[in-house]
């Protein structure tokens, strides 16, 4: 490979003349640097944020959120709330199932519809878009996608997370708005696009954190 005159010495050429042993050495703590300076990265992207531990019915979650949204004081019976005035906001409140029998994946369809049958009479020109399953956190939970208006644009998003644990009848419902300026283009962006992705993707149950 020709090096351009004004690129020259190389690395190759100032270690030429040390010895064998020398010159390993150096590549060895060179190495190293790279290597710290790598983890200091990742671990720099992992912390940005703000990561608040929230004390829910019985027990305990936690998430991240960037620093552009603001923690506000939760309306009613939400446990958490946090928003970018005009542009998002994410909800968490306390999920709770009726009785059920087998897994709890066969419950949420229903219920999820009774909570689409709220969210209608709270926004009277709400369009459904999509609803399945999903999974946050290898943690399995059904989830409604919804246009909140056409003028304006406003999308949401209904997210259904029971505890993970065998005939869960509580857990968290997550609801988030969005319009375009928000970074999202249809509903199906709520949580997967933008600002919102990272509070989404991260909660959890219990204290500890990724």
């Amino acid at each position: 490979m020709i090096v351009a005159p004004e690129h020259r010495p190389t690395l190759r050429e100032e270690l030429a003349p040390l010895r064998p042993r020398t010159r390993a050495a150096v590549i060895g703590v060179i190495a190293l640097l790279a290597l710290a300076l790598v983890v200091a990265l990742a671990r720099g992207t992992t912390a940005a944020g703000t990561r608040p531990v929230v004390q829910g019915p019985g027990f305990a979650f936690n998430l991240r959120y960037p620093d552009q949204y603001q923690r506000v004081d939760p309306r009613g019976d939400e446990l958490f709330r946090i928003e970018r005035e005009g542009l998002d906001s994410f909800v968490v409140e306390p999920l709770e199932l009726p009785p059920y029998e087998g897994d709890v994946g066969g419950i949420l369809p229903v219920v999820a519809a009774r909570e689409l049958d709220a969210l209608k009479q709270r926004f009277p020109d709400l369009e459904p878009v999509e609803e399945g399953k999903t999974r946050i956190n290898q943690v399995a939970g059904y989830t409604l996608a919804f246009r909140i208006s056409r003028s304006p644009r406003e999308y949401g998003r209904l997210t259904l997370l029971p505890e993970p644990v065998p005939g869960a009848r509580r857990g968290l419902k997550i609801l988030m708005q969005a319009n375009p300026d928000a970074g999202v283009g249809k509903a199906a962006d709520v949580g997967t696009r933008g600002r919102l992705k990272t509070p989404y993707r991260s909660t959890r149950f219990g204290t500890e954190g990724p």
